[in-house]
């Protein structure tokens, strides 16, 4: 199963379904249309790249006006499934990017490319109750505090605020210097640690004035914000090596929980989804 927030997809229009509309439903004609020409995306109909039929072909083919062609093509549009090029027509987009939910260390540790983080400070502090209490520390033990914004291309996407233990994160700390900028993914000769799981809770909320300035949004727009313990593989065990709170920006960020059918944990994972429209909910999940 998977759940996105953001905009649903109804399922209304199955790869058996007739590709056609059906005047006597509830739903919309904009609405249907969109959902036939996303199966048609996602079942492989076009590939990315593809130019779609034109405006004008599309009302031929389903009988309908103008304005219901650009309705469906609009919500396309912001779901990132297709891209409007002035002068030259609508294309499939290209696939979106995708990452595992949680901190910094993922990132950095993780296998997927395209993304930048820009460290915004670093420095060794003492842990508060809190923290410690989430890291598995003594209250007032040394800590690194992190802050880095994540950009894919120009866009800034999330905003991290990071602690880790002052020992133990190896080459990591060396790199989380401020004003780093590191290209995603990380060429390492040795991973320092092996990350196991991720507790994450996921929310709405909305930015501060500071959140804002850093991911180029109106002061308190609405953001989704997750909470995060990373853990690593530690004496035959597992222990924390990472809180963080993540700011992302709603009209970037998709986030999925998959679910298998055998009530194994699931795992979430965010992905570009231009245009998502937030919704007011909160889940905590277990990431494996």
């Amino acid at each position: 199963m998977s759940v996105a927030a953001g905009r649903w997809h109804t399922g209304l229009v199955t790869a058996a379904a007739p590709d056609r509309l059906d005047r006597a439903s509830f739903v919309p004609l904009y609405f249907q249309l969109q959902e036939l020409l996303k199966e048609k995306i996602e079942f492989g109909s076009w590939q990315p790249g593809d130019a779609l039929p034109s405006e004008t072909e599309l009302c031929a083919a389903y009988d309908v006006s103008r304005t219901v062609v650009r309705q469906a093509l609009a919500i396309l549009e912001q779901d990132g499934q297709i891209e409007r090029v002035r002068g030259r027509g609508t294309f499939v987009a290209v696939p979106k990017i995708e990452q595992r939910v949680g901190g910094i260390s993922r990132l950095l540790l993780g296998r997927g490319a395209g993304p930048q983080l820009a460290v915004l400070d670093s420095r060794e502090q003492e842990a508060s109750r809190r923290i410690a209490d989430q890291l598995g520390i003594a209250p007032g033990a040394a800590i690194l505090r992190v802050m880095s914004l994540l950009r894919i291309g120009a866009a800034p996407v999330a905003l991290f605020d990071s602690f880790f233990p002052a020992a133990g994160i190896g080459d990591l700390e060396r790199m989380l210097q401020p004003k780093a900028a590191i290209t995603l993914p990380l060429d390492l000769p040795a991973r320092p640690f092996e990350l196991t799981r991720s507790s994450v809770a996921i929310e709405t909320s909305f930015c501060s004035k500071w959140e804002a300035e850093q991911l180029e949004i109106p002061f308190r727009g609405a953001v989704f914000v997750t909470l995060c313990t990373e853990h690593r593989r530690f004496r035959g065990g597992e222990e924390p090596i990472e809180v963080a709170r993540a700011v992302y920006r709603v009209d970037k960020v998709q986030f999925r929980f998959d679910v298998s059918a055998d009530g194994a944990q699931p795992q979430a994972v965010w992905q570009l989804a231009a245009g998502a429209v937030p919704t007011q909910s909160s889940s905590m999940v277990t990431s494996k």
